[in-house]
């Protein structure tokens, strides 16, 4: 059995990395044996492998391939979009086929490995929503193109957990439909995906609910982060992630916000740690240019900041564990934390925030970023130092039943497609985690 997994983002991104381990080790369980490749955002020069499975590299980051000048990149775009345009055409698996042998190398790994498949697995996630310009509709377009090719090769897709929405565009709103109307299964992990997937005309019968693969996430590292830090046992120690989302002065007023919280933190004896969760050069989604930010506002030479871009998905969840308290903007940051039994306030981006909180009876631990001042940020803070003892043993008493159903997941692929006899030939690629 050959499966493919589509639409994987970069290590660089701690919660996706964590996604698609999980992932891995999923379909690791669910079909033993077999073989196993990702097309994915990272270049299979730099990254031939991830958990041990290889990377073929995808369209979507040929195109996106910011090391090309731009007019390279136009040109690829157009390459993709004339691709699009022949697998918009009913009957053309086979053209696609016989066209693969002369595109670009990367372009034609994937179009190679979506006609092998007996399953293609799209990874979860945040990345389909847009805002109302061409950049999003672009973006939309690049994630659907492999559901797209995939349905004129006569390949099962199922999208495992993750959002949906916004889709402020009519174009987003066409190719959203067309491509997940097609699927044999979509698995949102909010009630409000739910909804904004039904707004843009997907079937309900293809669409359930499920939770973040996150939540089925095990950390590897055992680095003892207290003491790396200089952190004794006795004193609180709070984690704080941040990021950019806002525009101009809204995000001045976060960051600003976020340094006034963090000395208020200090002066109450806690140790403050503001950690990247995302190190992504890709479009400069890189965490440590707002941490450095607000560390110069706050001006506190008791604030840590971490700076490592090379702490990977094991070791920053093992930072979490560490923790007796998370701020968390990145939403992942929160997930690892909530798995760690960890309390947390999630200040609110998008809407994945507040429906996997509200899953949880926590959106009274959510405030919204556009609303996050100074006095709603310390009165929030105060609260969950105050309650922490309480939240923990809720967290405990909740937190591994809600964990336990992220491996339904390994049912649905089961049922949807059920485990075919192991391959015979060649050595077949599995995660690490899964061969231990």
């Amino acid at each position: 059995m050959r499966i493919l997994v589509v639409n994987a983002f970069r290590r660089d991104n701690r919660g996706d990395a964590a996604l698609l381990s999980v992932l891995l080790c999923q379909l690791a369980e669910a079909y033993p044996g077999a073989l196993i490749e990702i097309a994915g955002f990272e270049s299979p020069r730099q990254w031939p492998s991830f958990d041990g499975v290889p990377n073929l590299g995808s369209i979507r980051r040929y195109v996106g391939d910011e090391e090309v000048p731009r007019a390279r990149r136009i040109g690829r775009k157009l390459l993709a979009c004339a691709l699009a345009g022949l697998a918009a055409l009913p009957g053309s698996g086979w053209a696609l086929r016989a066209l693969a042998g002369i595109l670009p190398t990367e372009i034609r790994a994937e179009v190679r490995a979506l006609g092998a498949a007996d399953l293609v697995l799209g990874v979860g996630g945040g990345h389909f929503n847009g805002r109302a310009d061409l950049p999003s509709d672009l973006s939309i377009f690049f994630l659907v193109l492999p559901l797209w090719l995939a349905r004129r090769f006569r390949v099962p897709v199922i999208l495992a957990p993750q959002s949906f929405g916004p889709f402020p565009t009519r174009a987003q709103r066409l190719m959203v439909r067309h491509a997940l109307a097609s699927c044999h299964r979509v698995v949102a992990r909010e009630s409000i995906s739910v909804h904004r997937l039904a707004e843009v005309g997907v079937p309900g019968t293809n669409v359930v609910r499920g939770v973040d693969s996150a939540f089925a996430f095990r950390g590897r590292s055992r680095r003892d982060w207290r003491t790396a830090l200089a952190i004794g046992p006795a004193t609180p120690l709070v984690l704080v992630t941040a990021r950019q989302f806002l525009l101009g002065e809204a995000q001045h007023g976060y960051e600003r916000a976020m340094a006034t919280a963090i000395t208020h933190l200090l002066d109450r004896g806690c140790a403050v740690v503001l950690a990247p969760q995302v190190t992504c050069a890709y479009q400069d989604d890189d965490d440590r240019i707002v941490n450095a930010r607000i560390a110069a506002l706050a001006a506190d030479p008791r604030l840590r900041v971490l700076d490592d871009g090379e702490l990977d998905h094991h070791e920053i969840f093992a930072l979490y564990q560490a923790a007796d308290f998370i701020l968390g903007t990145r939403f992942h940051s929160v997930i690892f934390g909530l798995i760690a039994q960890v309390p947390c306030a999630a200040i609110e981006y998008d809407h994945k925030t507040r429906g996997i909180m509200a899953d949880l009876s926590l959106e009274h631990w959510v405030l919204p970023m556009a609303e996050a001042d100074p006095d709603a940020l310390i009165a929030l803070l105060d609260r969950l130092l105050a309650e922490g003892a309480g939240y923990r043993r809720y967290l405990a008493a909740e937190i591994p039943r809600y964990a336990a159903r992220a491996d339904d997941f390994v049912d649905l692929l089961r049922a949807e497609l059920p485990p075919a006899d192991p391959v015979s030939a060649g050595s077949p690629a599995q995660p690490q985690e899964a061969l231990a």
